[in-house]
Order: C-alpha cells, then sequence, then structure tokens
C-alpha cells in the first residue's frame, strides 16, 4: 500500500471510530458507577465522584432524564390507570431515547444512532438505580415526596417482586450495558463510501 493510501485508510478509520472513543470513558465511569451501586451502597447512584468532563455529561443527562421521567406520569395519568401512572416515569425515559433513536435511524445518521444508543443506555441505568431502591426505599425522592410515593416500590409491591428489586436492578443495568456495546461497535456495521471522480465527457 502506497503512503497515501495509508494516510487514506487511517482518515477512513479517525473518520468512523472518534465519536466511539469518545463515548469510551464515559461509558466507562458509569459502568463503574453501577457496579458500585448495585454491590455497595445505593447512594453512590446520586454521590458517586466523577471526573471532568464526565460530570458535567452526567449532571445534563440525569436533569434531562429527570424532566422526561416527570413528563412521563403526567403524560400516562391521562389513561386513568394507577399502575401505568405511576411506571409511565420509567416507561417515557425508554420510549423518549427510542423515538430519537428511530429518528436517527430513519435518517441513517451513523453518529446520531450512536448518540441514541448512548442514551437508551443512560435511561436503563437512572431506571435500574431506582429500582435498586425499591426495597429500602433510601433515596430522596422529588419535591421531597414521601418513602410512600418511590415508584418501583410501589410497582414490584404490586406484582409482588419486591424481594427482586436487586435482580431486576441488575437486568436493567445488563440492558444499559447492551446499548453502550452497541453504540462503541456500530462503526463496524456502518457502510463506507469512497469519493470516486468519473469522466464522463465523450
Amino acid at each position: 500500500m502506497t503512503q497515501f493510501g495509508e494516510l487514506s485508510n487511517w482518515k477512513s478509520i479517525a473518520k468512523n471510530w472518534w465519536f466511539s472513543l469518545l463515548l469510551l470513558p464515559f461509558i466507562g465511569y458509569h459502568i463503574h458507577q453501577a457496579h458500585w451501586v448495585l454491590n455497595y451502597n445505593i447512594f453512590f447512584s446520586i454521590s458517586y465522584s466523577f471526573p471532568f468532563p464526565v460530570n458535567l455529561e452526567k449532571f445534563l443527562m440525569t436533569h434531562f432524564l429527570l424532566i422526561v421521567h416527570e413528563a412521563g406520569h403526567t403524560f400516562f395519568s391521562i389513561f386513568g390507570n394507577r399502575i401505568l401512572t405511576i411506571l409511565g416515569g420509567s416507561l417515557n425515559e425508554i420510549l423518549f431515547s427510542l423515538i430519537i433513536l428511530g429518528y436517527f435511524l430513519l435518517n441513517q445518521t451513523p453518529k446520531g444512532v450512536q448518540a441514541g444508543l448512548y442514551l437508551l443506555g443512560s435511561a436503563w441505568f437512572s431506571i435500574a438505580f431506582y429500582a435498586a431502591d425499591a426495597g429500602k426505599r433510601q433515596l430522596p425522592l422529588i419535591g421531597d415526596l414521601g418513602p410512600e410515593s418511590h415508584d418501583w416500590h410501589n410497582l414490584l409491591r404490586h406484582w409482588n417482586l419486591l424481594e427482586y428489586d436487586h435482580q431486576i436492578a441488575t437486568a436493567f443495568v445488563m440492558f444499559g450495558i447492551a446499548c453502550y456495546a452497541a453504540a462503541i461497535v456500530l462503526p463496524l456495521f456502518m457502510k463506507t463510501y469512497e469519493q470516486v471522480n468519473l469522466d464522463l465527457s465523450l
């Protein structure tokens, strides 16, 4: 391969993989946080020390998903079903992320698809931490609500699954990790095109 060909190949690799490399430290810290939350202390879900700029991303992502979560309660309340209203917060985090992911898929925007997968993974992690707290209800709730307002405590108690809160949270984390992994390896499945100049003069 010529030197020009090698340079062109490296440019192609950089173009396809730079976003995956950018996501790696963020994903690494999120997974490490989940490990500490599920294995040591639920309060690492709100007190884990992220370095800059991961802490800035975490702040923005947490508050974005919180807004989506609360909007979900309001939206699903129109159906008049108490369980659906409670579930609506977490459900909306997943559905909203899927809508964004679907938009980028339809528009064939690879970096957007990666961002959508990353958002979906973060939503699963957000829900996992909430579900992990279902049994003990230690985390503070928005608006200083009492423990009786804990979404996942009420949901799992209704479904007689409260004793499996940790296992359910672990499953949610695994869904999130799958989304993160898909975001990272997506360039392997992307089609690459090379520009070719054709002289069509007759």
